[in-house]
């Protein structure tokens, strides 16, 4: 990884994060990112509860979620841009089962 996995951890860590309430996350995970520029980058996967209906989530909240990662990481020295995906498990699980 280019970062630093350990503080990439902690910057991710659930406990330490201030979320929005109405989305409720279930896990966040990062990997090294290219974007299309080849620039560096974090691939951020913000794991949401099944609960979640993403036929109503505010606008403001996704904002606000996004803007919590990323402000942690900066606050641990992690600069790379973050590109942010949420999603339910059960996506991604649909998604394994297309590619078999």
């Amino acid at each position: 990884m280019l970062t630093d996995e350990q503080r990439t951890r902690e910057a991710l860590d659930l406990r330490k994060l201030k979320l929005p309430a109405s989305l409720p996350v279930v896990r966040i995970e990062a990997e090294d990112y290219t974007d299309w520029t080849g620039d560096d980058a974090l691939r951020i996967q913000v794991v949401l509860d099944e609960s979640v209906d993403v036929y109503h989530v505010n606008g403001k909240d996704v904002g606000d979620l996004k803007r919590a990662i990323h402000d942690s990481l900066i606050a641990r020295g992690i600069t790379l841009f973050p590109y942010i995906w949420l999603v339910k498990q059960s996506e991604l699980d649909e998604a394994d089962d297309d590619e078999e």
